[in-house]
């Protein structure tokens, strides 16, 4: 009967209670902004479980329908009611959230997936291509390398050359011109291939950060179209990922520093 009684009560707010007319002023600040006077019944009434708890406690104010020996359950009933309330709306807001996430993530992949066919394919498919051997240099050109061997270090490129859209990517999460020269001494990006510095470079990021949000499946079509970089999906974009971009940036900006010295 009385668990009934007090779960009917929390079910239809406001809760109304009675009180005397000489504690109005403060009855009507301890319902709090969800407070109200119900004129055709003459009693005041909130619609939070906390200041119905604050009211029960003055001992001004009585819950109707709601016998003495039930406050103590009530209060706690309360308690618990509005626990569960504030929790369902965490998880109404983290489940509106997360389908505006995946929505903007169906977007963009079908928004890159559609700009495929106006960017340069042959220019991205010439890239994997093995870089010719390099002309024969004069003489006196090779005299300068042997007086100055950090030069050639340093404007040398390993692999073909980059497609425009590992340029773009390796810009866009944060790698240096350095940290990708500096990429050519790290063996744990594993091996070349046919990639150039910026490929390799990438391909170990996918490998090692993953997406936090689920990859929309694609067709046939869409996946055939997906064979390079400049058409894949866009790199994860983790606190992981940065510190690790970072990490590489500084890196790379210390080895060349110590080779000018």
């Amino acid at each position: 009967m009385a668990d009934e009684a007090i779960q009917g009560y929390l079910d239809h707010p406001p809760y109304l209670g009675k009180s005397s007319h000489q504690d109005n002023v403060l009855i009507r600040q301890l319902c709090g902004p969800t407070g109200r006077f119900d004129y055709e019944r003459k009693m005041w009434g909130t619609s939070c479980e906390e200041a119905l708890r604050n009211l029960i406690a003055s001992q001004k104010w009585r819950p109707m329908g709601i016998e003495r020996a039930w406050y103590a359950p009530l209060m706690r009933a309360a308690q618990a009611h509005r626990a569960k309330a504030e929790a369902e709306w965490h998880a109404k807001q983290e489940a509106e959230a997360k389908a505006a996430k995946e929505a903007e993530t169906r977007k963009r992949a079908v928004t890159w997936l559609a700009d495929a066919g106006t960017r340069p394919k042959a220019k991205a498919r010439a890239s994997f291509a093995p870089a010719p051997a390099p002309a024969p240099e004069p003489a006196v050109a090779q005299a300068s390398w042997r007086d100055h061997p950090e030069e050639k270090k340093k404007t040398a490129r390993q692999g073909p050359e980059p497609t425009d859209a590992e340029v773009a990517e390796c810009a866009r999460i944060g790698f240096t011109e350095e940290s990708i020269a500096h990429s050519q001494t790290l063996n744990e990006l594993g091996p070349r291939g046919s990639l150039s510095d910026e490929g390799r470079l990438l391909r170990y990021y996918s490998l090692v950060f993953e997406h936090d949000e689920p990859v929309p499946e694609l067709t046939r079509e869409e996946r055939r179209a997906s064979w390079s970089y400049e058409c894949r999906w866009p790199l994860a974009d983790t606190a992981d990922s940065r510190a690790y971009v970072d990490k590489l940036n500084k890196g790379a900006a210390e080895a060349a520093a110590e080779a000018a010295r």
